[in-house]
């Protein structure tokens, strides 16, 4: 990918960049503000998504661009050339020098046995049984509750959601970041990368459920990360007054699970991990578990569902390509091929229905939440787990899309062999020996 975006074309950026530099003024000190009574912010998000630079984080992109915006180094009347070379050092500045040791905090709701443990995913670690001893974690654990008793904060940190938080473990995270932003969106990808796997482990499962509860309704997936999470400095100082939280109406009633449970969970878990590690598409392996994730731990089952064929959308084909072919390799996975076609035209219907604000007037989002769960584990765990070695998602693709009959494949498999003979015949007439 270039630096610029390939869906806007050089007249459309040079538009953007025209759009920019009305808002630049200098001071009388040498600096540079923005003017423009906050319209300033609508062209300096659209010149974020332009810019097609990789970054480590979406966190640090934002940073940077704005970083550009207010750099004394950038003239007002700055060309495209001298915008992309104060990116340029910015980015190196910030994502390979700028950098701190940071510590996230995260609470985590039903952690199961099997992971409490270290894990490292890239550049974060984390610990899913920090050591309560230690002075790093008293310190976090004391910094955290003096926030959720700040007057401040008492509309978020209800009595029911603080009961929630002290049912929670404590995951740390060690990450180094050029800001607390950058830090938690670093430890969030990586958490939510790891507990997509665990919970598509358990999914599978689960076909329907009721949920009638005051506060809303219960996710899908039951290893869930509570509302509060916070960034710390190496001594265990919040790094600033704010903290992220996600989205929240309370956890599932825990279930006593047997052993005979927790080895199949921990097993399966253990299948996809190494599947990833070994798929020759791990990066969107490793993106479709994160997904999967925030999909199915969404208590909005509205946008759950949604967020689920989003990630079936990405995992089952091309940028751009006919939803009908997606369908047809999803349900080829099953051998009633034609049951889950028809599940996927539903599913699809529905979709479309709620994206252009025309959705069917029903209650049944949980049965929709459940239905595209159904959908989409058993693909995306082929997806990951590539039983048959293949090279690409799209050799993975095309397989899917082969004939479900037997007669189909084999008259293709013919026509496959009498083109092949005649492949032959013509490199014997053209004198061919390697043939």
């Amino acid at each position: 990918m270039g630096f610029w975006r390939g869906e806007f074309s050089p007249e459309e950026i040079n538009f953007i960049l025209d759009q920019v530099r009305n808002f630049r003024v200098r001071d009388h000190d040498g600096r540079i503000s923005l003017t423009g009574a906050g319209n300033y912010e609508g062209w300096q998000a659209i010149l974020v998504s332009a810019v097609g630079l990789e970054f480590r984080t979406d966190a640090l992109r934002t940073r940077i661009v704005r970083a550009a915006l207010f750099s004394t180094d950038l003239p007002l009347e700055f060309s495209d050339h001298d915008f992309r070379k104060i990116v340029y050092n910015l980015r190196h500045k910030y994502q390979d020098k700028k950098i701190k040791n940071y510590r996230v905090a995260f609470t985590i709701w039903n952690l199961p046995s099997f992971l409490q443990c270290t894990k490292k995913i890239g550049e974060v670690t984390l610990n899913f049984s920090p050591s309560q001893s230690t002075r790093i974690f008293k310190t976090i654990v004391h910094e955290r509750n003096n926030q959720q008793t700040h007057r401040d904060y008492e509309f978020f940190f209800t009595k029911d959601r603080l009961k929630d938080l002290r049912n929670c473990s404590i995951c740390l995270a060690h990450v180094r970041a050029s800001s607390p932003a950058d830090a938690n969106e670093r430890a969030s990808e990586a958490l939510y990368e790891i507990l997509g796997l665990v919970n598509l482990a358990a999914d599978g499962g689960k076909y329907w459920r009721l949920s009638s509860r005051v506060a809303g309704k219960l996710p899908v997936s039951g290893v869930l990360i509570g509302p509060h999470t916070t960034t710390h400095f190496e001594n265990g100082k919040l790094t600033h007054d704010g903290f992220w939280h996600e989205n929240w109406v309370g956890g599932p009633n825990r279930k006593v699970l047997n052993a005979e449970f927790m080895e199949v969970w921990e097993k399966r878990v253990q299948q996809l991990t190494l599947g990833i590690s070994k798929s020759p598409w791990r990066a969107k392996c490793k993106s479709a578990a994160v997904r999967y994730f925030k999909a199915f731990s969404n208590p909005n089952l509205e946008d759950s569902f949604l967020d689920g064929w989003r990630l079936f959308e990405n995992i089952s084909g091309s940028r751009y390509e006919k939803i009908n072919y997606q369908l047809l390799r999803a349900s080829n996975i099953f051998k009633d091929n034609q049951e889950y076609l028809v599940i996927g035209r539903h599913l699809a219907l529905r979709r479309n229905l709620l994206a252009h604000g025309h959705a069917i007037k029903t209650d049944d989002e949980e049965t929709l939440a459940f239905q595209m769960l159904q959908f989409v584990v058993p693909f995306l765990e082929r997806y990951i787990l590539n039983g048959f070695r293949f090279r690409s998602p799209d050799e993975f693709w095309e397989f899917l899309e082969l004939p479900v009959r037997q007669h189909d494949r084999l008259a293709d498999r013919a026509e496959l062999e009498r083109r092949l003979a005649l492949l032959g015949k013509a490199a014997k007439f053209r004198g061919e020996t390697d043939w």
